[in-house]
């Protein structure tokens, strides 16, 4: 069941918005901004540390080559035996090498040694490395054990083959790994500056403008009905100025919307409540209108059957208006009937003063019929030609026109469908009004208009599957509604106008 205090027998409220869920404390944007660039920083000093890496381990051997390219030069200059055991220690040190050997015209010739190793572990040629010996020496280097012995190959002076220096692979590795340190320390500074300017750079150009869109968002989600919370767009070009742009139109929609849901809930109510004795208020009118019946004044006799239907007809909306506050029409109940006699009784029934300043033309053919409810059919005529009728009295027609609405229909055989048209002289329709034209309560300028005329016009004629549409208004011309309604099967072929 629907409770009485809930008249439109909708879901109960939901509990008041409180703001969003705060779980445990996360990073924010900027801290994740931080890390992540200081992340890629060194993933990018990743990616260069190892060909660095190599060029500094052949360029530390070039210098032992040109230290030991130096001694062979001393070495192979002095005669055999003349050069002091001392001197040659020396040499030996300052490159520091255990053996130099010069090869020559295929003879290696040993020009200096210390301590001969037992074995050596590995070789390289730096005449001509390639880039893939590089990098693998270098890896070696890196994970070899400790005590290995090289021997490197270089440039032999005075046009021999090569020079040879067989040598310790410890001071080389600890070279490497002193290198790698100043390598990573340098590269965390790198990473925190760039981190740091990017930071800020990001924080202005990004963070900043969506941090104002989330705290906008928040707030206004906080008291939707509160156009104060709506976000005041920046004006920028970028994407989040767009997006700010398109936020405060969707906060300002929104919020007109709730508050025109919550005064139609109020009036939804109120009309729940004054529709009981509105209708008892009808019903001791037209008891007091059937004694006219009796009075024997011809303008009586004339007006009494119409004031008699009038008030059945409102009797009746009344009883089928309301559901617990919400307005619901009964469906229609399509039949045939002359159109032509609709639109007079819709004339003579308009309550408006200016309809005497007003011309209203029945252009509908004798005998045009139309298969229709002819109860939602005149409240759809009545609406739109009272507005017409509304709008001249207040603006007057257009300059050099009379103050005129002609009423027409047709017969569409490419749609198979049947044509009305209600077409007036006055200002026409603002092209501000025409987006929301048949919306309730949206296009009402008359003082004390509801703004639903349209808007009922529009539910109705949906509900006999039809159309209706403000045509396109070319100058000096006033506003011109179509209706479109499927033909019924009971269509006569008494309807005298047809348009292909």
């Amino acid at each position: 069941m629907r409770d009485i205090a809930n008249p439109y027998g909708a879901d109960p409220p939901l509990a008041p918005y409180s703001g969003p869920r705060r779980g445990r404390a996360r990073l924010g944007l900027a801290t994740r901004v931080l890390i992540l660039v200081a992340i890629f920083v060194m993933v990018a000093e990743i990616l260069i540390y190892v060909p660095s890496l190599s060029i500094y381990h052949d360029n530390w051997l070039r210098s032992r080559l040109s230290a030991g390219y130096t001694a062979a030069l001393v070495l192979d200059a002095a005669p055999q035996g003349m050069i002091p055991e001392a001197l040659s220690r020396q040499l030996l040190e300052s490159v520091p090498a255990r053996i130099i050997v010069l090869q020559a015209h295929g003879t290696r010739r040993i020009l200096a040694s210390s301590d001969i190793p037992p074995r050596v572990d590995d070789t390289y040629d730096l005449r001509d490395p390639g880039w893939a010996a590089s990098l693998a020496a270098t890896v070696g280097t890196l994970t070899a054990p400790k005590g290995r012995v090289l021997t490197i190959f270089g440039a032999a002076p005075k046009g021999g083959d090569a020079v040879e220096i067989t040598m310790d692979e410890a001071p080389l590795k600890f070279a490497m790994h002193n290198y790698s340190l100043r390598l990573l320390n340098l590269s965390l500074i790198v990473s925190a500056i760039v981190a740091a300017f990017a930071v800020v750079a990001i924080h202005l150009m990004v963070l900043a403008p969506v941090r104002r869109l989330t705290t906008s968002i928040v707030d206004f989600g906080a008291d939707p009905e509160d156009a104060s919370r709506i976000i005041s767009p920046s004006g920028s070009n970028h994407e989040i100025g767009q997006a700010e742009e398109a936020l405060a139109i969707m906060q300002d929609a929104l919020a007109r919307e709730l508050h025109q849901k919550k005064h139609l809930a109020a009036l939804g109510l109120a009309v729940a409540k004054i529709n009981h004795d509105l209708r008892n208020m009808l019903a001791s009118a037209q008891l007091l209108s059937d004694r006219l019946a009796n009075v024997t004044d011809p303008l009586a006799q004339r007006v009494a059957p119409k004031l008699v239907a009038t008030l059945d007809r409102a009797i009746r909306f009344c009883q089928a208006t309301l559901t617990y506050g919400r307005a619901a029409d009964d469906p229609p109940n399509p039949t045939p009937l002359i159109l032509r006699n609709l639109v007079n009784e819709v004339v003579e029934s308009l309550p408006i003063d200016g309809v005497k300043r007003v011309e209203i033309v029945n252009d509908v053919d004798d005998g045009f019929e139309v298969t229709a409810d002819g109860e939602q059919l005149f409240r759809i005529l009545m609406n739109l030609t009272r507005n017409s009728v509304e709008a001249l009295y207040s603006a007057g027609p257009c300059p050099g026109r009379p103050a005129r609405v002609s009423i027409s229909a047709y017969l569409d055989l490419d749609s198979d469908c049947t044509v009305i048209e209600v077409a007036d002289t006055g200002p026409g329709i603002p092209d501000n009004a025409r987006p929301k034209l048949f919306a309730a309560f949206m296009n009402s300028t008359r003082p004390g208009g509801s703004g639903l005329g349209l808007a009922i016009a529009a539910d109705l004629v949906r509900s006999h599957k039809g159309t209706i549409t403000l045509l396109p208004q070319a100058e000096n011309t006033g506003a011109t509604f179509r209706i479109t309604l499927p033909r019924g099967p009971l269509f006569t072929a008494a309807a005298k106008t047809v348009r292909a």
